[in-house]
């Protein structure tokens, strides 16, 4: 399926256009490049960007509207309409049209390779044509200036002059630009990795507090439960044992105050209660671990503290507490588990150096802020480069010029300023003899 640019040309799947026209509600910009990914019954194109740097090319939607008004095939450009583009290689045909800012447009934006194509019977002859190239100026400045920008630009084609100049610094700068934009993906891998590896390792340790807290909920219901039973179970022996203690208590009386005829009865009754007294507290002291309660009001208290004791030994609460030392056990081994797996990690992707810092919390390697800075200066060396560009061939390599004769100045300040710190550069006052102090004497 095709459709129809604005220059009368088909446009199908594959294709390189151009759009014309900026248009916000679209996401296009005039003279952006974009691949045909489809084309519709319609004539709607489907895009995707070309030469933006992202990651992740966008794709736009052109309604068949635009497509025919303001995009066309894109395989072929003007000198002007690639100012500012950077590709890998570069195709410029030299015409009658072509003035000197042309050649040096077309001969500056690829990255591996520039050719000049002259259509001429020899070399000579295209030659000629090169040099009425050089001295045609669109901006008819007058024959002296044109004649001046003829003689730098040809000037600039010998070794050391300043289109070489320029070329391999837009050459170094592209370098520098992808090896950053390379750097910065790795680092990224790294930082990806990482946490990864952190997410895995935090997920486990909310599953292992799950667990712990889990078997915590278990245990204290569990020892709930079975307490609540043997408290009821110590209400009720202490009440027994309470109730013999008084009946004791009150045949004793009963014994003192009988008379004659009614003693024997009364020592009878006492001597049984007495004895009934002995089975309870017996009773009491082996089942509840020797405690007896001394009162009534202090039963419930007392009943708590021995049903409680009593539980520890049940089954069913020792069991419930094996399973939550278990638990901490594993929680504990998962932390150990992980601390090796985070330096091996490390040791891997940063170094062991790096890996025993951070185990003691020393790490000075961040792989998100490394990724940042490879990013800003893989943009910083892009908009060098289309400043550059954007440049006449002279400003250009004046502009180069300058920055390295900067930076040469700062390393020179970088580098005294050291050698004022460092006290073995220092200038030291050599031992005079005749010069040892204030004079001494007695």
């Amino acid at each position: 399926m095709t459709t129809t640019g604005s220059d009368g040309l088909s446009i199908g799947a594959g294709d390189l256009i151009q759009t014309r026209k900026n248009d916000s509600d679209l996401g296009v910009a005039n003279r952006q490049q974009w691949i045909a990914q489809q084309v519709t019954e319609d004539g709607t194109v489907y895009v995707r960007e070309v030469g933006s740097g992202r990651k992740s090319p966008r794709t736009v939607v052109l309604p068949p509207e635009y497509v025919a008004e303001h995009a066309h095939l894109s395989y072929a450009a003007t000198a002007y309409g690639v100012q500012g583009a950077t590709v890998s290689a570069s195709h410029t045909v030299l015409t009658d049209a072509t003035s000197a800012a042309g050649v040096y447009v077309g001969m500056t934006r690829g990255r591996e390779a520039n050719r000049l194509h002259i259509v001429a019977k020899n070399m000579t002859a295209a030659r000629s044509r090169f040099i009425e190239a050089m001295e045609r100026d669109p901006a008819d400045r007058g024959l002296d200036h044109a004649a001046q920008q003829a003689a730098e630009t040809v000037r600039g084609l010998v070794p050391d002059g300043p289109v070489k100049l320029v070329t391999e610094e837009l050459a170094r700068l592209d370098q520098e630009a992808e090896r950053a934009h390379q750097e910065a993906e790795h680092w990224e891998q790294i930082a990806a990795r990482l946490d990864a590896q952190r997410d895995a390792h935090r997920a486990e340790d909310e599953q292992d507090n799950a667990a712990i807290q889990a078997a915590e909920d278990a245990a204290e219901r569990i020892r709930a439960e079975v307490t609540g039973l043997l408290i009821q179970q110590a209400e009720g022996e202490g009440v027994n044992y309470l109730a013999a203690v008084e009946n004791e208590a009150a045949t004793s009386a009963r014994l003192s105050t009988v008379g004659r005829f009614g003693r024997r009865e009364a020592r009878t009754e006492h001597q049984s209660a007495k004895e009934q007294t002995l089975t309870q507290r017996a009773r009491v002291r082996d089942d509840w671990g020797g405690e007896l309660p001394y009162s009534r009001q202090a039963l419930p208290a007392w009943a708590a503290h021995a049903a409680a004791r009593r539980a520890e030994h049940d089954s069913r609460v020792s069991d419930a507490a094996r399973a939550v030392e278990t638990a901490r056990t594993d929680r504990g081994e998962t932390s150990r588990r992980h601390k090796q797996e985070r330096f091996a990690l490390l040791a891997r992707e940063l170094g062991a150096e790096q890996a025993r810092g951070d185990q003691f919390g020393m790490r000075t390697v961040n792989p998100q802020r490394a990724a940042r800075d490879a990013l800003a200066r893989a943009t910083l060396a892009r908009t060098e480069a289309n400043e550059l560009r954007s440049l006449p061939i002279s400003d250009a390599a004046r502009l180069i010029e300058a920055k390295r004769a900067e930076k040469e100045q700062a390393r020179q300040r970088a580098a005294q300023r050291e050698r004022q710190l460092d006290p073995f550069e220092r200038g030291t006052r050599r031992h005079d003899p005749g010069h040892d102090g204030p004079t001494r004497s007695l």
